[in-house]
């Protein structure tokens, strides 16, 4: 982080919301970044930004020179941060279990404590939610209170269909892209290249780290924040590690590049690459005819023959018309 030792970045809503489709309105979060590899999100409201930030400054005490924050804000430094960049902590903060039903609790708390004139910060408490090694026990209270309120919740309606499927008319999944893509090895990583064929050559490539597998290894899922501002019909690299596959796979990537059917949906980018066609066999060589040769003759010298051999026959005692001398 050269000589940024703490980073604080603010992911909005909107951002959120593509990658998260249930976001709620009006709540962000800040990812926390520091030099020692420590990662923390907090999950609040938007009028709560300049509250976190003055609370993250106390926090560090005499290192709150090194602070950073982006976008940027005034009274606080600010760093450049890449776009491949920003697509992983979107990625990161997709893949948090948990992490958008604790920032709808947190909405609705943060409206009641609104709605009855109450301070919000007494009510809802810090939202820090470490991703360091913690015990479940130091989870945000507000989860606690999730578990409670679902338990009075009537049973869910019996399933219609299998796990992973659903019918194509939930509100939930009407976002659909298919893509053109192309799968290759490149040094060690595997490479994922969207429309292909609308590269310009100046791609920056998207690194997602974590690479998600079916049963069979006939599919596999990335999360849908890699694609955080991918428009259908654009272009797109994303550079996985080949150890995030099976060595059957990767093999093949490295000897050669695959065909892949991608589908894009709220839940994720779902690859399913294709084997390519086997060869071929070599056609059997043509005969070369001489001109003026026609079926007709050697139909009627074969049928001669055959009239032949079936006269013999008739007088094959009393000899043979093909018998020698």
């Amino acid at each position: 982080m050269s000589s940024v030792e703490t980073l604080a970045y603010f992911l909005e809503e909107d951002s959120l919301r593509g990658v998260m489709r249930d976001w709620p309105e009006a709540m962000q979060l800040m990812v926390r970044l520091d030099g020692a590899g420590r990662c923390e999100l907090l999950v609040h409201h938007r009028d709560e930004a300049g509250r976190v930030l003055e609370t993250l400054r106390e926090g560090l005490g005499d290192a709150a020179e090194t602070l950073a924050v982006v976008p940027p804000v005034e009274g606080f430094a600010t760093r450049r941060v890449r776009f491949s960049e920003e697509q992983q902590l979107l990625a990161l903060a997709a893949s948090t279990e948990g992490l958008s039903e604790s920032a709808q609790d947190y909405a609705i708390n943060y409206r009641f404590a609104c709605e009855e004139g109450l301070d919000p910060e007494a009510v809802v408490g810090p939202r820090a939610k470490p991703l360091a090694d913690e015990p479940e026990s130091d989870l945000p209270q507000v989860a606690e209170r999730r578990s409670a309120r679902r338990q009075s919740q009537p049973e869910p309606e019996p399933r219609l269909f299998p796990e992973g499927f659903e019918a194509a008319n939930d509100p939930d999944r009407r976002e659909c892209s298919l893509v053109v893509a192309q799968l290759h090895g490149q040094g060690a990583r595997v490479r994922l290249t969207l429309e292909p064929g609308a590269l310009q050559g100046a791609e920056i490539p998207v690194v997602v780290e974590n690479v998600g597998h079916s049963e069979d290894f006939g599919c596999f899922v990335l999360p849908r924040g890699a694609l955080a501002r991918w428009q259908p019909g654009a272009p797109l690299v994303i550079d996985m590690p080949q150890e995030q596959f099976p060595e059957a796979w990767a093999a093949r990537f490295r000897k050669r590049t695959h065909h892949a059917q991608v589908s894009v949906t709220a839940k994720g980018i779902f690859v399913r690459p294709v084997l390519p066609e086997p060869a071929a066999p070599p056609e059997a060589p043509m005969v070369e005819v001489a001109e003026g040769w026609s079926l007709g003759r050697p139909l009627r010298a074969a049928l001669l023959v055959a009239g032949m051999i079936v006269a013999g026959g008739g007088v094959a005692i009393g000899g043979n018309p093909f018998s020698v001398g």
